[in-house]
């Protein structure tokens, strides 16, 4: 099922015309609040991210003041992961919707904590049930999306989806930025009426439950065991691992090169994410082109960015690998979010999906650990190099395993 029908289709022949305008709207309001669901997800880092040194001088105690402040953030990611691998036990395909506004809900409300708490504890409890909520919103989302869509245009949708976030992960950094030296830190968490707003428009589009016949319908997959999607929740996770260095070793990298001044150093990472945007747009149509060979060519494209970063001699030959990297990170996600929709069933569906992020958030949390004794060995420009020779050997076997797999099924049909 390519396309998705409005919740009003069943009314009586004399009203179609009418029916059919509502329908559309109703059509366009669910594409509307499915593309821009992530945001919740990316507030939850930049909506705190800028003002980190204002939350180290608030809560300096005892404690290292600093490490308090990492905290605050680490909560977050910590509650998505966990999320992320239990979600499938709650979110059903009965109660997509109802899983949906209340994750939202709480998520907004979590978000909007910091304006009246002053405990530290609360605050660190409150950013977990934040990353949580919004967490289990992704997934009921992504199934809410899966059952309206499938085959190409789920595909271009999850990647439109995902160049939304990067946009998203831009704008409100610079608007937390802007909130939190205007007002305090505090005020950046007035960002997150955004995620309340998606929930008001989601009551009016999803009128009505998301029938099981319409979940059935947009069955793609078969019947699959958890052992069978290990492997490719092991690559997400692999992936995630070189999809977070831009982030978190860059900055450290470009010191070692001699460049210190903050926006410079700003550059590459928001050149990356750019980069990112624009990659995701098309992913739809790469994807439904040449399926497992788009995970290739984006672990390709990102190991050519790493290994050019680490033995570049320039910041301008830095900018130039980074546009390479970027274009491979911009199809990671939506990649894996595909791939699993493609091969699981209806029941499966949620429980897959929570995995998928859960591995996501993971790997990108592991990669200071993972790093840090490759960089003590060797350095950090060999680890740039070592990490993206892994990426390309490691997805260039798994892309040999695939087409020999694929390859010995056509002759099996063959035969028979």
């Amino acid at each position: 099922m390519a396309t998705m029908t409005g919740a009003s289709d069943a009314m009586p022949a004399a009203a179609a015309p009418q029916v059919d305008d509502v329908a559309r709207w109703r059509r366009n309001l669910v594409v509307l609040i499915l593309l821009t669901g992530g945001v919740k997800s990316t507030l939850a880092f930049t909506a705190v991210v800028p003002g980190l040194q204002l939350i180290a001088a608030e809560f300096h105690g005892a404690t290292d003041s600093i490490l308090s402040a990492q905290f605050v953030i680490t909560l977050a990611p910590i509650g998505m992961a966990l999320a992320g691998l239990i979600a499938g036990l709650f979110v059903r395909t009965s109660n997509l919707r109802g899983t949906m506004f209340v994750a939202l809900g709480v998520s907004t409300i979590a978000g909007l904590m910091p304006l009246v708490i002053h405990n530290y504890t609360l605050l660190l409890v409150t950013r977990f049930i934040l990353g949580f909520s919004a967490v289990v919103a992704d997934v009921a989302m992504t199934s809410v999306l899966a059952a309206y869509f499938t085959g190409a245009l789920r595909s271009k949708l999850i990647g439109f989806r995902q160049s939304i976030s990067h946009i998203s992960t831009v704008i409100t950094m610079l608007a937390s930025g802007w909130l939190a030296q205007q007002y305090g830190w505090r005020a950046s968490s007035l960002l997150f009426v955004i995620p309340g707003i998606l929930l008001l428009l989601a009551f009016i589009a999803f009128d009505r439950p998301i029938s099981k016949e319409r979940q059935e319908q947009a069955q793609d997959g078969a019947q699959v065991s958890l052992m069978q999607l290990l492997p490719l929740l092991l690559l997400s996770l692999i992936m995630a691992l070189g999809h977070a260095m831009p982030h978190y070793q860059m900055p450290f990298l470009l010191k070692e090169n001699g460049i210190t001044d903050a926006e410079l150093v700003s550059y590459v990472p928001a050149l990356s994410a750019g980069v990112s945007i624009l990659s995701a747009l098309v992913f739809g149509f790469v994807y439904s082109r040449f399926g497992f060979a788009t995970l290739v060519a984006a672990a390709t494209l990102m190991g050519i960015g790493f290994i050019g970063s680490g033995l570049a001699t320039s910041y301008e030959m830095i900018l130039f690998f980074i546009v390479i990297e970027g274009v491979g990170a911009g199809w990671t996600m939506p990649f894996f979010l595909s791939r699993i929709l493609d091969r699981v069933t209806t029941a499966q569906r949620n429980h897959a999906v929570g995995l998928t992020l859960a591995s996501l958030f993971i790997g990108q949390f592991m990669n200071p650990f993972v790093t840090k004794p490759i960089r003590d060995a060797v350095g950090l420009h060999a680890t740039f190099v070592i990490m993206g020779v892994g990426l390309i050997v490691i997805t260039g076997i798994l892309g040999l395993i695939v087409i020999a797999r694929a390859r010995a099924k056509e002759r099996a049909l063959a035969v028979v």
